[in-house]
């Protein structure tokens, strides 16, 4: 379940979306931005593990997602 919801964060996130920049005395500019995000997931089971523990997981699968290429969703299941 926890995957299904981070694709769907990750997939909401990489929709295009429109800025619009205004500046006094120049006529507005629209960009296009692109965002995309790595999302990193802590599996645990029981309550054994601590706040700081889970935390420290999770960090670590983001940053391994980055690593892998970005974009992307990583678990870690220590």
């Amino acid at each position: 379940q926890a995957g299904i919801i981070a694709e769907k964060i990750r997939t909401t996130l990489a929709a295009p979306y429109l800025i619009t920049i205004i500046q006094v005395g120049q006529p507005d500019k629209s960009i296009v931005h692109h965002c995309t995000a790595s999302i990193g997931i802590a599996l645990f089971a029981g309550h054994q593990a601590t706040q700081s523990d889970l935390r420290k997981w999770a960090d670590t699968a983001m940053y391994r997602a980055k690593a892998a290429g970005r974009n992307t969703i990583l678990f870690m299941n220590p």
